[in-house]
């Protein structure tokens, strides 16, 4: 194959870019091109069964290209869909979840899948940015080779931004990684550093949460031990290294089709529950949720959430989800329904298999990436679990990733 080539782009590719099939040559992946273009490429790498090539030139355009927004858009590795149209990245996300669906052969009709819920904000909509540092100050993932300096992340909010303006072009040795968390909503800002740098912590202007590790622990000097978040209606205590969903707006989207499935659930146990986002509101409208989070700080915020907003009757285990799937399981206790959030990589085949085996009618899944949620799903779907549809929220715009909601039913009750 020829290191130089002109090829036609037939389809996005979920983390690889534009896709040029061809019967005469492997599949060919070019970063930054899009459905329809012709582009020129230079051969980058060759593996068993496909081609990357780097973009040198657009010689016809998409007609849904589009200007990037952020100046480090092609450098940066964070964003990859910036330059195409939002209605046309929606459009891709779906194609994404569905292509991951019928590779596990599952029984399901593409009617089942929604189309994505799009994202209230399209830019400043994170409220946490993690950044590398350098010797220049704060910087963000290439595409390859060392981070890239920065002044500034245009998806990050508005009280993230301020907060950071405080770190820009300060390079902090002996500190290699900073997080930026900022609510536009409580007004509420945290930082948290990787380590102590040598120089001290740096000046941030006040009113800021400051955290650093020592020894695997999380130590701080901030005028509280952590900051708040608004979200459906209550308000929610996040810790250094806590998770959150990072689109606020967006997340409000995800609880309400996860409380909307689990409406009228008696019983809920709530897997990889965090700090308790799906189990406080679930149980401030009449629910009894357990749930259960590895990280004990998440469920020590969960705790002390849920008191602030006077809610009763969820509880917070601290525990590994497949150990408490497997006591469930041999206790036979029912639950009106079972959710699960897990992390990126899935559930796995061993919880997956544990799930099926839970005595409940319903479970709502949760995940941000539809190939480990494909692989899950073909574990649990099958003689006694249906798929009954999948709801695609774009947590992540300019991304290729995206939040999906799945819903599976006993098969007894069909």
């Amino acid at each position: 194959m020829a290191d130089l080539m002109e090829v036609r782009i037939a389809s996005l590719g979920n983390d690889v870019g534009g896709v040029s099939p061809g019967k005469e040559r492997k599949t060919l992946f070019v970063r930054g091109a899009l459905p329809g273009e012709l582009v020129r490429c230079r051969l980058e790498k060759e593996a068993g069964s496909f081609v990357r090539a780097d973009l040198l030139e657009v010689l016809e355009s998409s007609p849904h290209r589009i200007e990037p927004f952020c100046r480090y858009f092609g450098r940066c590795g964070g964003c990859s869909l910036q330059h195409l149209e939002y209605g046309r990245q929606l459009h891709w996300k779906r194609q994404w979840v569905l292509r991951a669906l019928k590779r596990t052969g599952i029984a399901f009709s593409e009617k089942t899948v929604s189309e994505p819920l799009p994202s209230p904000e399209l830019r400043g909509y994170r409220n946490r940015v993690s950044f590398d540092m350098t010797t220049e100050g704060p910087g963000l993932h290439m595409q390859s080779g060392d981070p890239l300096p920065v002044d500034g992340c245009p998806i990050l909010n508005r009280r993230g931004s301020q907060v950071f303006s405080g770190l820009s072009g300060k390079p902090l040795p002996g500190c290699g990684r900073v997080s930026v968390r900022g609510s536009d909503r409580t007004g509420q800002a945290m930082i948290e550093f990787s380590s102590m740098p040598a120089s001290g912590l740096p000046d941030t202007g006040g009113g800021v949460a400051l955290f650093w590790k020592e020894d695997g622990k999380w130590l701080g000097h901030s005028p509280d031990s952590a900051i708040h978040e608004e979200l459906g209606g209550l308000t929610y205590r996040i810790g250094p290294g806590g998770f959150f969903q990072v689109n606020t707006g967006c997340a409000e989207l995800l609880l309400e089709k996860v409380l909307r499935l689990t409406e009228g659930a008696g019983d809920i146990l709530d897997l990889y529950g965090g700090c308790g986002t799906f189990a406080i509101s679930a149980a401030s409208l009449g629910a009894r949720v357990t749930s259960v989070e590895l990280d004990p700080e998440s469920s020590a915020d969960g705790r002390r959430s849920a008191d602030v907003n006077g809610v009763k009757g969820v509880e917070f285990i601290t525990c590994k989800a497949g150990r408490y799937l497997l006591d469930t399981v041999r206790s036979g206790r029912r639950w009106d329904t079972v959710i699960v959030d897990p992390p990126r990589a899935g559930l796995g085949v061993r919880t997956a298999r544990l799930l099926r085996r839970v005595n409940t009618p319903r479970i709502v899944y949760v995940s941000c990436n539809p190939f480990s949620l494909a692989r899950d799903l073909g574990v649990i779907c099958g003689d006694h679990w249906l798929f009954a549809g999948l709801h695609p929220v774009d947590m992540f715009p300019q991304t290729d990733h995206v939040e999906t909601v799945t819903e599976l039913r006993r098969a007894e009750q069909e």
